[in-house]
């Protein structure tokens, strides 16, 4: 025995691997020798092939797979039909008096001025505003895009106040360039994503942006209780405030 199993009473014994025990064959023969098994066999998975579709289905004017007949230009009528409404309905909400009371102290000069809310969704934000003392609020179910091509009516407007639809990127980028070109002043409810997006910086002069944050925004659906939304900013654009950066 070694000194360490006298002093400490014995050491642990290391695992012994176990030799392998050739066959009578291999010491024969030897391994190499041997012949190899033969790999597992994958079994190749067949996919059926689809029919192909008949002349009336590949011209649209017969039965699809899933369902009746289908008019080839019916999606083509749908997306006209969605370009041409300002929104979808579930993407309007009514912004809550609170919410414009919080900020009407800060545009408190156009009171008596003309005031242009262009999005228009049960017509309760207008009145929301006159209850504030604006007294010129213009705020109609118009086509936003006619009226602001409009110069005899664009040319009568102060100020552009209003919450618009968040329906998708491009119809966003549409309403901010044509209230750029317009020249006109205007402060929109947008998600605070819009400060540091590229839009803004390749279409708006940025030395005339300006920015409100309030804390929360409370908005409703017609008939239903506020609920609160974050992330918003008032977007203030040529509106001259006394910062760049306000919080409410």
């Amino acid at each position: 025995p070694s000194r360490a199993e006298l002093v400490f009473g014995g050491m642990p014994k290391r695992r012994r691997k176990r030799a392998r025990t050739s066959s009578p064959q291999e010491e024969e023969i030897g391994t190499h020798f041997l012949p190899k098994k033969a790999p597992k066999k994958i079994k190749k998975i067949k996919y059926k092939k689809r029919p192909s579709p008949s002349a009336e289905e590949a011209n649209g004017s017969g039965a699809g797979r899933r369902g009746g007949n289908v008019s080839s230009s019916s999606g083509n009528k749908r997306a006209q039909e969605r370009g041409s409404r300002m929104s979808v309905i579930n993407d309007e909400w009514q912004t809550t008096i609170d919410s414009w009371r919080d900020i009407a102290h800060l545009f408190g000069d156009y009171k008596s001025r003309r005031v242009w809310m262009p999005f228009y969704y049960d017509g309760e934000c207008a009145k929301h505003l006159r209850k504030l003392g604006f007294k010129k609020v213009y705020h109609k179910k118009q086509d936003f895009f006619q009226k602001v091509n409009d110069p005899e009516f664009m040319q009568s407007i102060e100020l552009i106040w209003d919450n618009p639809p968040y329906t998708g990127a491009a119809l966003k980028e549409r309403v901010l360039r044509s209230l750029v070109a317009s020249g006109k002043k205007f402060v929109l409810l947008l998600p605070s994503s819009i400060l540091h997006s590229k839009l803004l910086q390749d279409i708006a002069d940025v030395g005339k942006v300006q920015c409100i944050i309030p804390r929360k925004v409370y908005v409703r659906k017609t008939g239903a209780d506020a609920v609160p939304f974050k992330y918003l900013v008032w977007l203030c654009y040529g509106t001259c405030l006394p910062r760049d950066i306000m919080f409410v």
